[in-house]
């Protein structure tokens, strides 16, 4: 493949990432100058707290995850958690897109998914809500 249509695949799915990214209500995301070269590290500029590494290859190479991690200990400081985004080759264009991060940060993931939605309530949110039940109860009392 030439160097040119190589490059265009990439930035084809760099271009997907981003516009998913901000279509999922996760903020602006945009394409990295000079692909990680510079300052800012990895192919996607987000607010997400992950160095974005894309990957639009035929074959699968470990050196890619070499590469996530790498960009992700050497950008900054509050970004040393790294993802890189692949696409199957072995079906249409964007169809099957996969995100590969390190198996520690997937368990992070899924304690905060798994953590209780609403906690406990402290002392002073108790006393509020009692005050309101009572204040509740007169009410339906004096509307009766």
């Amino acid at each position: 493949m030439d160097m040119k249509s190589a490059q265009a695949k990439g930035k084809r799915l760099e271009k997907y990432v981003a516009h998913s990214i901000e279509e999922a209500g996760l903020g602006r995301a945009t394409r990295t100058p000079g692909s990680g070269s510079g300052l800012l590290k990895g192919d996607i500029f987000c607010n997400i707290p992950y160095t974005i590494e894309c990957k639009n290859e035929k074959q699968w190479h470990w050196q890619n995850i070499d590469q996530s991690v790498k960009e992700a200990i050497d950008g900054n400081a509050d970004r040393d958690k790294w993802s890189l985004i692949i696409r199957d080759p072995r079906y249409a264009e964007f169809q099957r897109v996969y995100a590969v991060i390190d198996f520690g940060q997937f368990l992070e993931l899924l304690k905060k998914d798994s953590a209780p939605k609403i906690k406990e309530p402290d002392r002073q949110t108790s006393w509020h809500i009692k005050n309101a039940i009572q204040a509740l109860k007169q009410l339906l009392k004096d509307l009766d």
